[in-house]
């Protein structure tokens, strides 16, 4: 939504095109943090199920990637990482789960996808190990990778949340990795960790100038620890307004912050 003219005036053309770049770049953003939620989604719905059927002291490594942008699956180890045994499949486009406990022999393509998800992991804290944090406090890192595109994984560091009626925002990161896992790119989304309650109706945190859209990182948050809360806010001082999120039509809308200029 733009910012509002005089009255009886219509919106310039500064305004339209403005009006135009935030709206794109928001449509963006909310795919891209719904696609992050859909990772950290599948992680929870598979390890609930693996638990409902095994013993933590039995469980090995695990790893989530995407066969296709549209499908994701999940594979648990015993400990000595030569078996599956468990696999959870997911399709996002009939949201349609499968599962399955027989143990079989971890395949050639999975044992490289292992190995490429751990050196992702490693070459990021390698390098940039020394800006990355987390509030043990509240709960310890989650770790998602999803598909950008064909030459491009990105891989979030997300602040887990272990106590009830709390959401998230802030001690998120992202990294790009080319195809031989090196990091292309690294990204700190907040300056600080800003655990907000969920109860109410509106879920509201600023952004400094350098961060002035809603990132995918308080989507995915919001959307896991929104309880009955529908929608969240991000107060943005770089463009001078709201940015709202909706949790059931899963879109954002800027709404220009509309000052009495009698009081400036």
């Amino acid at each position: 939504m733009a910012s509002c003219p005089a009255y009886g005036q219509g919106p310039t053309k500064e305004m339209i095109e403005k009006a135009g770049v935030i709206t794109e770049a928001l449509d963006s953003i909310c795919i891209e943090g719904y696609n992050l939620y859909v990772a950290e989604y599948v992680n929870w719905v598979s390890s609930d199920s693996l638990l409902a059927h095994y013993r933590v002291d039995e469980i090995g490594s695990s790893f989530i990637w995407q066969p296709t942008n549209d499908t994701w699956r999940v594979v648990f180890m015993d400990k000595e990482q030569k078996n599956c045994i468990f696999e959870f499949r997911y399709d996002l486009n009939s949201k349609e789960q499968t599962v399955s406990y027989d143990s079989r022999p971890i395949s050639e393509n999975e044992r490289g996808i292992l190995e490429k998800k751990n050196l992702m992991l490693k070459n990021a804290i390698e390098q940039y190990g020394d800006s990355l944090r987390y509030n043990p406090d509240y709960g310890r890192p989650n770790f998602d990778f999803v598909r950008i595109d064909a030459n491009t994984t990105r891989m979030y560091m997300l602040q887990g949340v272990e106590r009830s009626g709390i959401i998230p925002f802030g001690n998120d990161f992202s990294f790009d990795f080319d195809n031989e896992c090196n990091v292309k790119a690294f990204r700190r989304y907040h300056r600080s960790f800003i655990p907000i309650s969920n109860e109410g109706e509106t879920a509201f945190h600023s952004h400094l100038k350098d961060n002035p859209y809603i990132t995918p990182t308080d989507i995915c948050n919001f959307l896991l620890y929104h309880g009955n809360m529908k929608e969240t806010a991000v107060l943005s001082t770089a463009l001078d307004g709201y940015i709202f999120y909706n949790a059931e039509t899963h879109t954002a809308t800027f709404v220009h912050e509309i000052k009495d200029k009698k009081k400036e």
